[in-house]
Order: structure tokens, then C-alpha cells, then sequence
């Protein structure tokens, strides 16, 4: 089972150096990541993917999960007209398998000021009290969902991966 986080922040700063310390909990085994990514609400109330010294994914298939995943919590249009009627199969697969309104809503209010930001990470497994103690200095509103290890198959296949 893979479980979706996200660590909200008021400042793109702060979930930056959050992320930093992710990557450093990947490397010595407290959190075993598949994929990981900022997204960082501005002034003028756009919404970027920052990506500090890392890629947004370990493959295609994430960087797709993360595009149709930010499209559709913060209605941002990632890709163009080329994938067509594909986005819409792509964000109803996403909703099927875990990321419901109600977790869509939860995170749009956490980005909902202006300068703020959340570290998403797609974790296999951790060892929850050692990631805690580590994280607790950064503070953050925590989210999170399940996806069981059915839905992240079938999810893979929806998205191309089977």
C-alpha cells in the first residue's frame, strides 16, 4: 500500500527545506519515497511545481500522476490539447483510487493563502516515529490518503504502466 502526503507550509521556503530533509529520511531508510514534489502557491496566486536539485519523479509515469494530480486540485491546465480526452479518463482514475473531493478540498485550503506551499510524496512505507521526530522542526499541517496496493496497480495500468 502506498500512502499520498502532503506537508503544508506558509512559505515555499520552509517546504523546501522540508523537502530537502525528505530526501535526506529517503537516503538513510526512514522513508522509502516513490515519487516526490513541492508545489508552491504565489502572490499573484498562481501555482508552480518546484522541484529543488531533484527530478519531480522517478519515471514518466509519475511525472504524469503529478501533472493530472496538481490539474486537478488546483484546476492548473498542465498539458495541452495533445492528450486530449485522456486527462479527463486520468483525473477520474485518480479520483477513483484514493484522492477523493473531500482530500481535493483539504488540500486547496492548505495552499489557499498566497506564498504558500506543500511537499506531496508518494511513500511506500516509513518508519512513522523516526519520520515524525525528524520532521517536527519544520513544523507543517500534515494530509494524507491511502492508496491500497489494488488501486496503485490499477492506477499504473490507467496511467500507462502495466
Amino acid at each position: 500500500m502506498s500512502t499520498l502526503i502532503v506537508l503544508g507550509y506558509p512559505s515555499e521556503e520552509e517546504a523546501k527545506s522540508a523537502y530537502q530533509k525528505v530526501l535526506d529520511l529517503d537516503k538513510n531508510l526512514i522513508v522509502s519515497l516513490q515519487s516526490i514534489a513541492v508545489v508552491a502557491r504565489h502572490a499573484d496566486g498562481k501555482y508552480d511545481v518546484v522541484t529543488p536539485g531533484s527530478k519531480v519523479g522517478t519515471s514518466t509515469v509519475w511525472g504524469l500522476f503529478w501533472g493530472v494530480l496538481f490539474g486537478l486540485l488546483f484546476f492548473v491546465p498542465v498539458f495541452g490539447a495533445a492528450i486530449g480526452a485522456g486527462i479527463g479518463a486520468l483525473t477520474g482514475a485518480i479520483v477513483k483510487h484514493g484522492v477523493d473531493k473531500d482530500f481535493q478540498d483539504r488540500v486547496r485550503n492548505l495552499l489557499s493563502a498566497n506564498d504558500s506551499a506543500a511537499v506531496f510524496m508518494v511513500v511506500n512505507e516509513m518508519t512513522e516515529d523516526k519520520f515524525v521526530d525528524a520532521m517536527r522542526p519544520f513544523g507543517g499541517d500534515v494530509l494524507q490518503t491511502s492508496l491500497s496496493i489494488k488501486d496503485e496497480e490499477e492506477l499504473k495500468c490507467e496511467l500507462g504502466k502495466c
